[in-house]
């Protein structure tokens, strides 16, 4: 295992233990790594020996925008986690309740002064308990999330459900 502190699923890309941590060549994660900590988020749910200093150091293979001053690109959220062995399924945003249930999802969305990720995992009573959204995990189910952005003026842009990868034997 490895001995690196293990700051299990993040809530806030504003820890001051990682904030100031460049991301992009320009970037930082209090200000623009929301879409890093959403791909950590799930890639630990699925694996408790995942760890935070390790996946930021091979943050290099998660393609930014204008060189991480506008955050993640939304392509690097699928090939990241399907090279990873991840599925990774586009969720209808106008039309949530017609998704089946996943062992996650990853909702982006607008708000007044840019764009935000957010990391969802199944809460076993078919809603999902989101990370980075606000000081404390939120419990909802994907459509009642979804109504909530809009109700505060934000545009969701892109929704997707991800299973993990099956468990070694």
């Amino acid at each position: 295992m490895d001995q690196t502190f293990d700051f299990g699923l993040l809530n806030t890309q504003k820890d001051p233990r990682f904030a100031q941590r460049k991301y992009g060549r320009f970037g930082t994660i209090a200000k623009n790594g929301c879409g890093l900590i959403a791909l950590y988020n799930i890639e630990r749910a699925a694996d408790p020996e995942t760890r935070f200093d390790p996946y930021y150091d091979a943050r290099n293979t998660i393609k930014t925008n204008l060189f991480g001053l506008l955050g993640t690109r939304m392509s690097a959220i699928r090939k990241k986690l399907e090279s990873k062995g991840f599925q990774v399924f586009d969720i209808d945003r106008r039309q949530p309740e017609s998704a089946q249930s996943y062992d996650a999802v990853i909702v982006l969305y607008w708000y007044w002064f840019g764009a935000h990720y957010v990391a969802g995992f199944a809460d076993g009573n078919g809603g999902y308990t989101m990370y980075n959204y606000y000081s404390s995990p939120y419990a909802l189910p994907l459509d009642a999330f979804l109504k909530t952005l809009r109700e505060h003026k934000n545009r969701v842009v892109r929704v997707w459900g991800v299973n993990f990868p099956p468990k070694a034997e």
